[in-house]
């Protein structure tokens, strides 16, 4: 048994899961990194750590300091779990769509919150007010520290040793391909950069969600906790990402169910569309072939939401979690874009 003297010396080294018996014969063989098992439950423990410390490193951060974020939910829990640790305040940026578990988290762990009510009412989000309101605590609290994790390289950074070197030496070299939810892009951006520099020839996969413009495409609610951007994340960098899907909210939803019934596992529902698409990528690769889904998080938080019939009904979801029509739905799910192709023939016809 490991003593540590510190719950942030747990972060990182995640477990995967084989999915056994998921996926129709012929293809690939699937697996998902279970990123809910770091202590307080996300991908975004990893981030949180690294840009507090190479804050304080770069002396953006002193004892006594304050960190004030904008935050829809688990990086929010991460860095009042850190702060709790480290002794700063924390004041959390959210707004009233974020879960109810988050904000009682954030709070738990000695963290403050601050709940905008302003909408953009061009699309509905409350991303512009939440980070308006971030900014000026930042500029008016003494001693303030706004990581601003859509912009902030130390977001993707935290990805490189920790969790690309731990994926590359679980596969032997990396598995054939890799599929991640973006929102900030700093996990997929990290991984991949990561593998690239282990010399790995993991095909890196990137999803989003219909509404969410990361990649393109047209703006509109979205409906999945940790995805959806109004705007392209100075995070991305689009020369690591091979292929790019756009996913519908519901397959999202159904697929992380069918996780929780058939492995025992509750997941988020980003994790869900990394998993839908990551099936459809097995699939296609064919067998003796290796797939890995990064699981952002736990589904805990969720039990009350797409967990829940009533709610899922209340929205118009399916509540059937067949797995052979999610299959269905995966096999003609089709590449949104091919962002390396395009900046190589940009390069070329430059």
């Amino acid at each position: 048994m490991t003593i540590c003297s510190s719950i942030l010396d747990r972060v990182g080294h995640t477990p995967i899961l084989a999915l056994d018996g998921l996926l129709p014969a012929g293809s690939a063989t699937l697996f998902v990194k279970l990123e809910g098992c770091n202590p307080a439950g996300s991908i975004k423990d990893r981030p949180a750590l690294n840009m507090i410390e190479r804050a304080e490193a770069a002396g953006l951060l002193k004892p006594g300091g304050t960190v004030v974020e904008s935050t829809s939910g688990n990086l929010g829990v991460a860095l009042a779990m850190a702060c709790a640790v480290k002794g700063y305040r924390c004041v959390i940026v959210m707004d009233p769509r974020t879960n109810a578990t988050n904000v009682a988290m954030v709070r738990a762990l000695g963290g403050e919150t601050d709940i905008v009510t302003e909408m953009n009412p061009a699309d509905g989000t409350y991303q512009e007010a939440r980070i308006a309101r971030a900014r000026h605590l930042a500029e008016t609290i003494p001693g303030a520290y706004m990581p601003f994790q859509y912009s902030n390289p130390w977001n993707a950074e935290a990805h490189l040793d920790s969790t690309a070197l731990e994926i590359h030496d679980a596969f032997d070299g990396g598995p054939d391909a890799l599929v991640a939810s973006v929102s900030t892009a700093g996990q997929i951006t990290g991984i991949g950069t990561g593998l690239r520099h282990l010399g790995a020839k993991t095909r890196i996969v990137g999803v989003d969600v219909k509404g969410s413009v990361v990649f393109g495409g047209q703006k509109g609610k979205t409906a999945v906790t940790g995805m959806g951007l109004a705007w392209k994340p100075d995070n991305l960098d689009e020369a690591v990402v091979d292929d790019a899907y756009l996913v519908e909210t519901a397959p999202c939803f159904t697929a992380a169910r069918i996780i929780g019934k058939r492995f025992g596992v509750l997941l988020g529902g980003s994790s869900g569309a990394s998993l839908f698409t990551a099936m459809h990528v097995a699939m296609q690769l064919g067998p003796d072939r290796t797939v890995l889904a990064i699981a952002a998080d736990r589904g805990e938080k969720y039990l009350d939401e797409f967990y829940s019939d009533a709610w899922m009904r209340e929205r118009d979801f399916p509540v059937d979690d067949d797995c052979d029509r999610l299959l269905a739905e995966a096999r003609t799910l089709e590449v949104f874009r091919h962002p390396k192709a395009e900046i190589v023939e940009k390069r070329v016809a430059a």
